[in-house]
């Protein structure tokens, strides 16, 4: 039924419900402690997110969990979202040269933000895995498998991939298809939840939901990623280096983001003799 309904109701009819919910919420949050990059919105506190789940903090998880003041009331930016754009304000290369990208499960308020610049060619796609379908995406998005993308060699300048490894079975071969259609000199940012004490990733070994909320903190979840992932970045011919929002933000800044100081973006290049 619910599938049927969402056939017959047009999308941008219920983008604009959606806009005009967020909009009056909005109003009843408005203050000076937090500020949108993405909407421009001056909140007194953001709404929480994230699964309320004792397994986050029992394993101490960077970039997932229960987060108090994660969603921005008016545009529903999340932390892991602000996180990336202030990456992004901080390389001056995205806003000066002339780039092809293409976002992987492309996030409304970051999609939104990289479609403005003029600069920017911009590509996004989903699988459309139950749950993220229906209203979730826009009608641009198109269905890729990104353990079997459709595109060329070499067809992108930047892929954000942020938050989508864990839910792929094949990893390794997910990270062969970014590395494949990133150009030389390309780089990727790819974002994962990260089990801050956790020597070495978790995997195959969970094999029904129960298991794998169990054992890595979601249903929809194959691996619970440890401090090695740098590592297995590397492992596929990546360069990786890591960037921190506390080597360029003051606390206060930080607070006042709602960023997590602790999540960094990790960037994977692909170089230019490969």
């Amino acid at each position: 039924m619910k599938a049927l309904v969402k056939k017959l109701i047009p999308y941008h009819f219920v983008v604009s419900i959606k806009e005009a919910k967020q909009s009056i919420q909005s109003m009843f949050l408005w203050g000076k402690d937090f500020e949108c990059p993405f909407c421009g919105g001056k909140y007194r506190k953001l709404l929480p997110g994230g699964e309320n789940l004792p397994f986050f903090k029992e394993n101490k998880i960077i970039g997932g969990g229960r987060r108090f003041n994660m969603l921005c009331p008016r545009c529903h930016s999340t932390d892991r979202d602000r996180l990336i754009y202030y990456y992004l304000k901080s390389n001056a290369l995205i806003y000066k040269q002339n780039i092809a990208l293409l976002h992987i499960a492309p996030e409304p308020s970051l999609k939104k933000y990289l479609k403005s610049l003029s600069n920017i060619t911009y590509t996004c796609g989903d699988k459309f895995e139950k749950g993220y379908n229906g209203f979730y995406y826009s009608k641009d998005t198109l269905s890729l498998d990104l353990t079997a993308l459709s595109f060329p060699d070499n067809s992108f300048d930047v892929v954000i991939c942020n938050h989508v490894l864990e839910h792929i079975v094949n990893e390794k071969q997910a990270l062969n298809e970014i590395y494949r259609v990133m150009k030389p000199g390309g780089w990727a940012i790819i974002q994962v939840p990260i089990a801050s004490e956790l020597v070495q990733t978790i995997e195959n070994n969970a094999d029904t939901d129960e298991k794998r909320e169990l054992k890595y903190g979601q249903r929809d979840h194959v691996r619970l990623y440890g401090l090695d992932y740098l590592t297995r970045l590397k492992n596929h011919g990546f360069t990786v280096k890591d960037w921190s929002p506390a080597t360029h933000y003051d606390q206060n800044q930080i607070n006042r983001y709602a960023i997590n100081a602790l999540e960094k973006v990790f960037i994977a290049s692909k170089v230019i003799n490969s």
